[in-house]
């Protein structure tokens, strides 16, 4: 009776963790020192934000964007960046550049979805940023 009383404690703090990740909002924390962007060698119109973290980041940017009129400070309800996207560990996010173009970014640790939940970056801060908590 013990082991089976001891065994049901078990499996329910076990859910309860899994529980508490799967729920945990973003820590607030920047991820720019995973994410590695740079130009595609094979066309210097490419993009690549590499996360090099075992963890989910995001990424915002802005800037001379192929498919894109908005420039910095563009961005939705008075923010800065103009563009985002969940970068999950180890993979990357390519997006295209006009020929020459010039760009900006900021990075996160957690996800963002179609809010600015997770960072704040005033468009009057020309690409300063802080990540929140969530």
């Amino acid at each position: 009776m013990m082991k089976s009383y001891l065994a049901l404690i078990g499996v329910v703090f076990s859910m309860l963790l899994v529980s508490v990740e799967v729920h945990a909002g973003n820590p607030g924390k920047s991820a720019m020192n995973c994410i590695r962007a740079s130009t595609n060698s094979n066309s210097s119109d490419n993009l690549v934000f590499e996360n090099r973290c075992g963890y989910q980041v995001f990424v915002v940017w802005c800037g001379d964007l192929r498919w894109s009129k908005n420039e910095c400070g563009d961005g939705k309800n008075g923010n800065f960046y103009t563009q985002s996207a969940n970068i999950s560990p180890y993979d990357e996010k390519t997006t295209t550049l006009k020929s020459g173009g010039r760009y900006q970014y900021a990075a996160c640790e957690g996800r963002i979805s179609f809010g600015t939940d997770g960072i704040e970056h005033p468009r009057y801060d020309n690409g300063s940023f802080r990540c929140t908590r969530t």
